[in-house]
């Protein structure tokens, strides 16, 4: 995958819940991700899988979310 001229293209992975709660999480998890890096997303692929639950005799469903992305020049300010 090529970003712009000269760049380098990373990717980060994101993984949660399967609810309303565990949704809210990610895309918050994944907007001040992207604040503090100061990222420019490119590309973002979805998936969803199951987990084994902690008590190891369930699984619950998770969704992973991969974003591509390329570092952005000037630092973000907090």
């Amino acid at each position: 995958m090529n970003g712009g001229k000269g760049s380098e293209v990373r990717v980060q992975t994101f993984m949660g819940k399967v609810s309303i709660e565990g949704l809210h999480q990610m895309d918050n998890h994944i907007n001040e991700w992207l604040r503090r890096h100061n990222a420019k997303p490119i590309y973002v692929a979805q998936c969803f899988g199951a987990d084994r639950h902690h008590d190891g005799r369930s699984q619950e469903p998770i969704m992973v979310t991969s974003v591509w992305y390329e570092e952005n020049d000037a630092p973000q300010k907090a």
